[in-house]
């Protein structure tokens, strides 16, 4: 009695150790969503991963490891890290250890971090999958195919290097003679306003006193030059620094703006918004510092477009004789002078 029922036993082992490595050579589907595809240096994003099991058999053993780039951080708590990630010269490795039923999916995510600006793959997975008694494992990996895009830096407001003040005086700057065409509509004159918004049709009209309201933050469009014809790499770094800085702070005043370069930032044309500060971010994120023409021929697009209603801020890594001629040379189509930004020589790098 005692023999069948080892018998059985061995029977039954031999039985599942055979379903469990005809099964253990199924290929699972894995797949990947990030929860953005853009951040800023030290901002935490999300990776999510799936591993499904579309057959009618289950896996006793599914052995999961995502080996994240040396530039990606993972940013979770220690509990979490304590569990599931190890780090060594080679990156960090996320490892997770289940049971995996029939026509089911093992979901998890892990937040991470990026600190150098630029296009970053995330890394590569290993999967495992074991038979009943362990002795046929089976390896499997693949890549992420998923890109990630991390922007530049910004600098502290206090660090800007041109006297404080100047951008926010863009949106109230005006011609000498009111543009009729920001006229928002007419208001009773109160006594505080120059006499020549008085509008005497509109008086004739009413029979009082009516003043014309015009919107003074739609006068200007700041134009944003970027001159990225130059060898200095960390100076150019640091100009899209400025970039960065200078769009969201005109995104905070409410005034249009445009981009233009001579390097691979491209043009990005006259808007404001949420998308449009996503555009030149990613625009950002994705240069590879690269000047195509000349500081000269940048000006001279500006020269020919004869828009003198734009208020110029010009980013540049150094301003010699040559670059301050050229500027003086845009001065004299514009009703503003141009606002010249060159930054501080930093270790910066890519």
């Amino acid at each position: 009695m005692i023999t069948l029922i080892l018998f059985l036993i061995v029977v039954i082992i031999l039985a599942v150790e055979g379903i469990s490595v005809w099964g253990n050579k199924r290929k699972l589907r894995v797949e990947f969503d990030l929860d953005t595809t853009l951040v800023e240096p030290g901002e935490t994003a999300t990776l999510y991963y799936s591993v499904h099991n579309p057959y009618r058999l289950p896996l006793l053993f599914v052995g999961f490891a995502l080996h994240l780039r040396p530039d990606v951080t993972v940013s979770e708590d220690k509990e979490f890290c304590r569990l599931h990630v190890s780090t060594n010269e080679t990156g960090s490795i996320v490892k997770h250890n289940f049971y995996l039923p029939a026509h089911s999916k093992f979901s998890g995510k892990v937040g991470f971090t990026l600190s150098k600006r630029g296009i970053h793959d995330i890394g590569k997975y290993f999967l495992e999958t074991g038979d009943f008694l362990g002795l046929f494992p089976i390896m499997s990996n693949g890549n992420v195919y998923k890109k990630i895009v991390c922007t530049s830096e910004k600098y502290s407001a206090e660090d800007l290097p041109f006297p404080g003040g100047e951008l926010g005086d863009i949106s109230v700057r005006r011609f000498i003679m009111d543009d009729p065409t920001m006229l928002l509509g007419y208001r009773e004159y109160t006594g505080r306003e120059p006499m020549k918004q008085i509008s005497w049709n509109q008086t004739a009209k009413t029979g009082r006193l009516m003043v014309r309201q015009n919107d003074y933050t739609t006068d200007r469009v700041v134009t944003i030059l970027v001159n990225m014809y130059s060898s200095l790499r960390p100076q150019l770094e640091n100009c899209l620094k400025l970039v960065r800085t200078v769009c969201e702070q005109l995104e905070e005043a409410k005034i249009p703006y445009e981009l233009m370069s001579n390097g691979d930032l491209l043009s990005v044309p006259e808007g404001i918004g949420r998308e449009h500060l996503f555009f030149i971010l990613r625009r950002l994120g994705i240069s590879r510092l690269v000047g195509f023409t000349g500081f000269g021929s940048l000006i001279d697009r500006c020269v020919r477009r004869r828009r003198s209603n734009s208020c110029y801020i010009i980013i540049t890594p150094a301003a010699g004789q040559e670059e301050v001629s050229l500027i003086e040379h845009l001065g004299r189509y514009t009703d503003n002078r141009p606002i010249v930004m060159i930054p501080e020589e930093t270790e910066a790098a890519v």
